[in-house]
């Protein structure tokens, strides 16, 4: 692939894709995007992205709601040993910006690609259309990235510009109470340290309940809760014209779904928000282990306990092996995974098995897995429209995403994780958790 600024404010990518089986395949289907707005056309490449990861976003292909995808378009069925070209302009980066990561969906992630620079040229968008880069009608998409962390206590959302806690009100506070526990006041000790080095003045504490009840009961106790936390940083954040806005919202701006339990447990939350605190200077990573030799997997684990919605229809038999685990030159970690069906009874479905039911993401990636250390466990990152960096499951045919006997499946996903950590826990639904794993 090819990755070069052709003017100041487009960069285009070109991939060559390669049929290697004996049956026409078509990738069209996986490489458009969900519709979430006009500028992802649905009969183009609209999946394809880039990640600017020294500012934190996604960049998706020029657009223009009448004139389609500034890539290809039109269906793209691959001949048997045979190639296909597929391009797209995108929206530049900074100028100081030298690489980005390259998402393509149908295979992991390319990190830190050089950017070159080419002319700029008429774009081939179908076998007998070109179209203007430099026309003046081509709109931007450029999505911020979040990252989740989690721990017992807490989630935290980074979108680069505001930090969003989440205290789990099942961990804080009694069953309808709004009265703090032991377990809030010291994780509360920590969001005030980082209220105190944020460069904003103002800290917005929301409070949230699921579905169940009604509004008269909902909507006071969301905002109690608001409250409590509000009088609680008061007291421990030590610097001074910081001003608390709280609100109470019920049921009503839930973040998951209230299908189900771990959904709801997910909506009952507070929520502090407040401009990000200036990161610390990148720390030196400490000498880990070794990462494996290239072609080597750097671990393997069996079938453990069956994903959620999946009691009674998962394999017996079968691995999952961790092909890559690798951070770009700004923090965001690559894992690519092979999963092996070795049972013959039963298929297995590698596009339900990695959700993440909790219904915090679009449904259409690998959500579901996640990387841990003791202390804190990292989600895959997403966009602000909750579009995992990960494989677009949504549009692989049927005979991709069931795994039989003795089949296997590579899948990948993208993480940030802090440079100071140099190994981790990858925890694959399905599977037993593989443990000290080098990050390389």
């Amino acid at each position: 692939m090819a990755l070069d600024r052709v003017t100041p404010t487009v960069v285009v990518a070109r991939w060559r894709l390669h049929n290697t089986t004996a049956a026409e395949y078509k990738v069209d289907t996986m490489l458009k995007a969900p519709a979430l707005d006009n500028l992802l056309d649905q009969n183009a490449a609209s999946a394809l992205s880039l990640v600017d990861s020294v500012n934190g976003n996604r960049h998706f292909p020029l657009s223009d709601p009448y004139a389609g995808c500034l890539c290809t378009r039109g269906a793209m069925p691959i001949a048997p040993g045979g190639t296909l070209d597929v391009v797209a302009a995108f929206p530049a980066p900074p100028a100081q910006v030298t690489t980005m990561d390259v998402v393509f969906p149908t295979a992991p992630v390319f990190l830190d690609v050089p950017l070159g620079s080419r002319p700029a040229e008429m774009l081939p968008v179908t076998a007998t259309a070109k179209a203007d880069v430099n026309a003046p009608t081509w709109k931007s998409r450029i999505r911020p990235l979040v990252n989740t962390v989690d721990d017992p206590v807490k989630s935290q959302d980074d979108d680069g510009k505001q930090l969003s806690v989440r205290l789990s009100s099942d961990v804080v506070f009694a069953v309808n109470k709004a009265d703090l526990n032991d377990k809030a006041q010291a994780v509360l000790k920590e969001v005030a340290a980082k209220i105190d080095q944020s460069p904003g003045s103002t800290v917005k504490i929301d409070g949230h309940t699921d579905n169940s009840g009604t509004d008269a009961i909902n909507q006071p106790l969301s905002q109690r809760r608001a409250d409590s936390v509000k009088a609680a940083l008061e007291k421990l954040v030590t610097r001074t014209g910081v001003t608390y806005q709280t609100q109470g919202h019920g049921s009503g701006k839930p973040i998951a779904t209230n299908d189900n339990a771990a959904g709801r447990q997910t909506n009952r939350r507070v929520t502090i928000s407040f401009d990000r605190p200036k990161p610390p200077a990148p720390a030196t990573p400490s000498p880990g282990a070794a990462p494996a030799a290239s072609g080597r997997p750097l671990g393997t684990a069996p079938v453990g306990a069956p994903p959620v919605a999946h009691e009674n229809s998962w394999p017996a038999k079968g691995q999952v092996r961790i092909d890559e685990l690798k951070r770009d030159a700004d923090g965001y970690v690559s894992l690519v995974w092979t999963v092996r069906n070795d049972d013959p009874a039963k298929k297995m479905n590698i596009w339900t098995a990695f959700e993440d039911y909790r219904g915090t993401y679009l449904k259409s990636s690998t959500e579901g897995v996640v990387l841990s250390t003791p202390a804190a466990r990292y989600r895959l990152v997403r966009d602000t429209d909750r579009l995992a960096v990960g494989p677009l499951m949504v549009g692989m045919p049927l005979g991709d995403y069931e795994v039989v006997k003795d089949e296997e499946y590579t899948l990948w996903g993208m993480f940030k994780v802090p440079a100071e950590v140099t190994s981790l826990t990858v925890e694959v639904p399905g599977f037993k958790p593989i443990t000290n794993l080098p990050i390389g």
